[in-house]
């Protein structure tokens, strides 16, 4: 058991590295879509042309084009809050005896709260941006089906810390 637990704090060593880039990677596109859209915003042409370029709209001062920036800014940062979750996931697994714990169950709950309240939000903003019901109704069970897959997640990690608590207080 003991080997099993050292290759996964290993594992979640080497992988809260690669999160920590990932994070470092969307907080950067966050920053390169903001700098676009406020170029955008200020009327200068080769800004709008790669901002359109960039989130995939025709044009970027109409309704449709402000709601695809805005939908890339919420798929950014929904990307950017999975990412900062699984690495602190990842780091309380590394310095903690069991992975089973309040914390790393309070992160995942947090995780899958966030993806069904930002489901609700990718419909409504995507079915504006492109007036497809299909594509927003798409992202709608998507965003729903990861956070009741994420919430199933954190109720067994929740029984898992029960049961390493039972564990530990018999030992």
């Amino acid at each position: 058991m003991k080997g099993n637990l050292n290759t996964l704090k290993k594992i979640c060593h080497y992988a809260s590295a690669v999160m920590l880039v990932g994070a470092v990677v969307l907080a950067a596109l966050i920053g390169f879509t903001l700098v676009l859209s406020a170029g955008t915003a200020m009327g200068d042409g080769g800004f709008s042309d790669l901002l359109s370029t960039w989130v995939g709209a025709d044009n970027v001062t109409a309704a449709s084009g402000i709601a695809a920036v805005v939908e890339m800014l919420m798929i950014l940062s929904l990307g950017l809050v999975t990412v900062v979750v699984i690495y602190r996931f990842m780091k309380a697994i590394e310095r903690e005896h069991s992975p089973f714990n309040t914390e790393n169950v309070d992160a995942m709950r947090f995780l899958s709260k966030t993806y069904l309240i930002f489901s609700v939000l990718f419909a409504v903003v995507d079915w504006i941006a492109r007036e497809s019901l299909t594509i927003a109704m798409f992202l709608f069970f998507g965003s729903i089906l990861v956070g009741v897959v994420i919430y199933c997640l954190a109720l067994a990690f929740r029984y898992g810390s029960v049961l390493q608590k039972e564990s530990d207080e018999t030992l």
